[in-house]
């Protein structure tokens, strides 16, 4: 964080300049398609990538209404990471009603780079704070860590 100091010989107020810890910045349609997903459920998920420097977290794809959670799946790559979203739909054991919850999810493979994958997990906390009413996060580096039960299980424990 930088401060102010002297201008002309005379004491400023103190001027901050918030950075990110990875320098890495949010592209503004990330919360407002968020936030689509969220208030008017036009989308099932959104899977969000960096721009090719890496500088920016950008949307990359979103799936529309009648999307499956297979279809999300397919969006994770073997070999590069990701940042999702799903609005996952399940049934409550208790009540057996139907439920919605938001999960975030950081896809970062094992065979996905060293460098990239430190990128995305700086970052990741830059891009979750702004997407407000995530219900959990979720990390996965191989299909066992987003296969849907897990995910579910990790909701219903909210």
């Amino acid at each position: 964080m930088k401060t102010g100091g002297k201008e002309d010989g005379k004491a400023t107020w103190p001027k901050r300049t918030v950075e990110m810890a990875s320098g890495v910045g949010v592209a503004d349609d990330c919360v407002s398609v968020f936030n689509d997903l969220k208030l008017k459920h036009s989308m099932k998920y959104i899977v969000y990538n960096m721009n090719d420097k890496m500088t920016e977290i950008q949307v990359m794809k979103t799936g529309g209404k009648e999307a499956t959670y297979e279809e999300f799946l397919k969006e994770l790559p073997e070999n590069d990471c990701r940042y999702g979203v799903f609005d996952v739909e399940y049934t409550d054991p208790k009540t057996k009603a139907s439920r919605n919850k938001i999960a975030f999810f950081i896809w970062c493979p094992d065979t996905a780079k060293v460098r990239t994958k430190m990128i995305f997990a700086s970052s990741k906390d830059e891009l979750k704070k702004r997407l407000v009413g995530v219900a959990c996060e979720i990390q996965g580096s191989d299909a066992g860590d987003v296969a849907l039960e897990t995910v579910v299980d990790r909701l219903q424990q909210i």
